[in-house]
């Protein structure tokens, strides 16, 4: 698949994700809330799927901070400089100027644990690599953390 192509079928993926979410949890959504989980699961995505020495769980907090920084972006640009109050989460403990919460961002620090299995399976179906390939590896990061003794 074309790697243009690929990145626009990310990007509408985590677009209806995140809006779909939002309906569920709130009962609405923004358009905004559309390009904004379009851009984070593109950036996840990246995250996930790169030769990086990072270990799994790392990648996870990363995404984390990665969708909180969006969230917070966005909401600077959207509630507060154009007033559009899409949402406010001052009335939520340990908040950032009432557009990011310390329980969100540990919600989507929880939600990049399934999000990065499945970039990966994506990733390997994409690169028409079996999936076996994909188990084999997550059996191989297991062993490797067993000790062997002469």
């Amino acid at each position: 698949m074309d790697a243009f192509l690929r990145k626009i079928a990310i990007f509408l993926i985590g677009g209806l994700a995140y809006f779909g979410l939002e309906i569920i949890y709130r009962g609405y959504s923004h358009w905004t809330m559309f390009l904004t989980g379009g851009a984070a699961l593109l950036c996840l995505f990246t995250l996930f799927t790169a030769c990086i020495p990072l270990p799994f769980w790392a990648r996870c907090i990363a995404g984390g901070l990665i969708v909180t920084a969006i969230e917070f972006v966005v909401g600077i640009i959207v509630n507060k400089w154009l007033n559009w109050n899409v949402w406010d989460y001052s009335s939520l403990p340990f908040n950032l100027f009432g557009q990011v919460s310390l329980s969100f961002s540990l919600i989507w620090l929880m939600l990049c644990v399934p999000i990065g299995f499945l970039c990966r399976l994506v990733h390997q179906s994409i690169s028409n690599k079996p999936l076996i390939n994909f188990i084999y590896f997550l059996k191989s990061k297991e062993s490797s953390h067993k000790k062997i003794h002469p």
